[in-house]
């Protein structure tokens, strides 16, 4: 099992996903490939994706912190780039992307 992954802490994902209810909706979270939420805003049809690299997860972050981080960075990027795939990296760096339609 991937180490990283066993370091994840619940309140952590909790957090986040708290901070994205605060603007969108319909937030979900999934752990297939990469820890990802998929979210909307208000009745548009378009979503989405927040994909977090593990080892930012993992990071020995407070709760604090991590919200501070999401609200002045994660959502400012989301909401300045609609229907992207929004990317953050083991080392706080946050990217966009077009999601993959296929």
């Amino acid at each position: 099992m991937n180490q990283s992954q066993c370091e994840m802490d619940p309140m952590k994902l909790q957090t986040i996903q708290a901070c994205l209810e605060t603007q969108f909706r319909d937030v979900t979270f999934n752990q297939k490939v990469r820890p990802t939420f998929t979210f909307h805003q208000g009745d548009c049809k378009l979503s989405w994706l927040l994909i977090m690299h593990e080892e930012f997860l993992a990071d020995h972050m407070s709760l604090e912190e991590l919200r501070r981080f999401m609200d002045a960075k994660v959502i400012k990027k989301i909401l300045q780039n609609p229907g992207k795939r929004i990317q953050i990296s083991k080392h706080w760096d946050v990217t966009v992307e077009e999601k993959n339609l296929s």
